[in-house]
């Protein structure tokens, strides 16, 4: 079995990097290792992907990178090397990476800091979120509509853990729970089954197209108040335009937490998006569904992989989702009038 040390090294044969080369970090990363190199040739990013990740799925999101990189932005993208390839990742056993220049920045932090405070650039951050995001989209409406192949989980949604687990009748005793944990798994099938006709019927009217589909402040790098790159395309493919907004809300407004004031985030974060896009009347009435459906994906992502997640996991992902929920069922109306009135023609 390969280890980083033994893909450090094949990186360094394959693409010419000139001694001396040194890990000096490991970056924060869910799904996969990546490891800052410093080399006579500069630095950059080895991303080794998870032993379940398809190469073939893997050039949709390289393919999608490189086509970003030849048009003008105001945010660059993580463009992997080629190296001795005419692919952007290298095979190595049972392990796919790839090498990607550094680039400098930030992930913003919108959370409550140490002091008890929020970081005093918040507004500035969502702003610049909310820019980014709608120049990200406008450009990506010119990129033809390709699903992935196999099928990815913003295509599948609510049923991309299947055939293995039915979402409808997921239970604590499937992931090691017990009988006490019996009520939370039963709001989760109610939810569930109602996110699924969500699903089935107003998901597929709304505006469709290429999206990036975790566009999350750990995948945003900042400088200067400025988004420097959007990074992390693994989840790309077609998708309802205003689920990202509905993930960057969820994210920058931190509702799984249940926010005392997350409205002036939300303000600017449309006001920049509004420069690009304007949501339809349609968009703005999904988007209490939409934030509830993006608050589920990380369940369904959870029990979609080969090894089953914890029983404890699980359950702290439904109580974030019934926080967002409780939060939603008393903010909705305020949500919508925000919404409603940044999306005003």
């Amino acid at each position: 079995m390969a280890t980083s040390d033994t893909i450090v090294a094949h990186a360094i044969q394959q693409f010419d990097l000139i001694a001396p080369v040194q890990v000096v970090a490991q970056l924060t990363s869910v799904n996969h290792q990546n490891l800052l190199l410093q080399t006579a040739n500069g630095d950059f990013v080895l991303k080794i992907y998870a032993v379940d990740q398809d190469e073939a799925a893997l050039r949709y999101d390289h393919h999608l990178v490189r086509w970003l990189s030849w048009r003008s932005t105001s945010f660059a993208v993580p463009l992997p090397l080629r190296g001795r390839s005419i692919y952007y990742s290298r095979n190595m056993g049972d392990y796919i990476y790839s090498l990607t220049p550094l680039i400098l920045g930030e992930a913003p932090e919108f959370r409550l800091l140490a002091n008890g405070q929020h970081h005093p650039a918040i507004n500035q951050w969502a702003y610049a979120m909310g820019t980014a995001l709608g120049e990200l989209q406008k450009l990506l409406q010119a990129r033809p509509v390709q699903h992935r192949r196999p099928s990815a989980l913003f295509q599948a949604l609510l049923n991309y853990a299947q055939p293995r687990y039915d979402p409808l009748q997921l239970s604590a005793a499937q992931f090691g729970g017990s009988a006490s944990d019996d009520e939370l798994w039963a709001w989760w099938r109610s939810e569930a089954a109602s996110l699924m006709e969500f699903v089935a019927n107003e998901y597929p009217a709304l505006p469709q197209q290429v999206c990036h589909n975790d566009f999350a402040p750990p995948n945003i790098l900042m400088h200067d108040e400025r988004v420097a790159a959007i990074l992390d395309f693994e989840f790309a493919c077609p998708a309802a335009r205003a689920l990202d907004v509905a993930m960057a809300l969820r994210m920058i407004m931190q509702l799984d937490s249940n926010p005392a004031n997350p409205w002036a985030v939300a303000e600017q974060f449309c006001r920049g998006y509004a420069a690009w896009i304007k949501l339809t009347p349609q968009e703005i009435a999904a988007m209490p569904q939409l934030i509830g459906l993006r608050t589920a994906i990380p369940l369904i992502w959870a029990i979609s992989k080969p090894e089953p997640p914890s029983h404890t996991s699980l359950e702290q992902a439904i109580r974030r989702m019934q926080a967002s929920k409780a939060w939603m069922h008393q903010q909705q109306g305020q949500l919508i009038a925000l919404l409603q009135t940044m999306f005003a023609s």
